[in-house]
């Protein structure tokens, strides 16, 4: 790889965490939190003239930062943090503006690069466990989490990483039926998601999350039923190695995600939402 620089536009803990992950020369954050930045502006970092752009703003924010970065950086790379955009029309608009641009564009979901092969045979069924935990005082924080147009529930920030890797395991969604409720805290979006998925080749994957959980109560796997037997998969608590994986082979478009490819997994997400609301409405003010 013959980038090695990198300037983080959003200055949380993802990014810290990120930051020490990889092997890369970190130049920066920059937040609207001047607590957590280390550039005065937008354009300061801009001007930093790093290989790596990474956005890991909040979620609704995505598409904004995305969009300004674009308009302004040439033949760079930008980095979308989950769940790339919120909405659907996002990755139509993020799309034309990548086809108008020098710069070439990645989205993470880093737990696909860090699996295990898969040793089953013939895949029968496949279940999902996401078990979290998350308090109010966690959406207390910020005013933005637990809202439709800015965050999402426990399928969007939670569980999106095991539809992911469904989809990179098993292969492409043809159809979901969802259940969902709120039922530990008070927020707009579900803390309970409950449904079934069927692949392109008839493979029923069960799927239940929350957030609903104590924090010793932790699990976050996928268990694969198959001819040769039983293959549970563990999805690493907090944001596991994948990052670095994901940074060293930048950018191998035989390897690393598309932003074509997100967008499908994020298509599941809302279909789902659709399922048990009669609409998704993930993205959008709330009514």
């Amino acid at each position: 790889m013959t980038e090695n620089s990198i300037v983080f536009i959003g200055g949380g803990k993802i990014s810290r965490w990120v930051a020490d992950q990889i092997d890369l020369d970190v130049l920066g954050f920059y937040d609207i939190d001047k607590t957590r930045s280390t550039f005065d502006s937008l354009n300061e970092a801009i001007d930093a003239n790093a290989d790596i752009y990474a956005i890991a703003t909040p979620s609704s924010d995505h598409i904004h930062t995305f969009s300004d970065l674009c308009s302004r950086l040439e033949k760079k790379i930008i980095t979308v943090e989950k769940p790339t955009f919120l909405r659907m029309k996002d990755f139509d608009n993020a799309e034309d503006m990548i086809q108008r641009s020098s710069n070439k564009v990645y989205p993470i979901f880093q737990h696909r690069y860090t699996l295990p092969k898969l040793n089953v045979g013939k895949v029968y069924h496949a279940q999902v466990r996401v078990n979290q935990c998350r308090p109010q005082r966690y959406y207390d924080q910020a005013d933005w989490r637990g809202t439709w147009e800015h965050d999402g529930g426990v399928l969007t920030n939670q569980g999106v990483h095991a539809i992911d890797i469904i989809r990179y395991l098993l292969g492409e969604i043809k159809d979901v039926n969802f259940y969902m409720h709120t039922a530990g805290v008070d927020i707009e979006t579900e803390d309970v998601a409950c449904g079934i998925m069927r692949t392109v080749d008839d493979i029923i994957v069960s799927v239940s999350m929350t957030t609903t959980c104590r924090p010793h109560d932790y699990v976050k796997d996928i268990t694969v039923f198959g001819e040769d037997g039983i293959q549970v998969i563990p999805i690493p608590e907090h944001y596991g190695t994948g990052h670095k994986f994901f940074y060293e082979n930048l950018p191998n478009d035989a390897i690393i995600q598309s932003m074509s490819d997100a967008k499908k997994t994020m298509q599941v997400i809302h279909d789902a939402y659709e399922s048990a609301y009669g609409k998704s409405i993930l993205g959008e003010h709330y009514v």
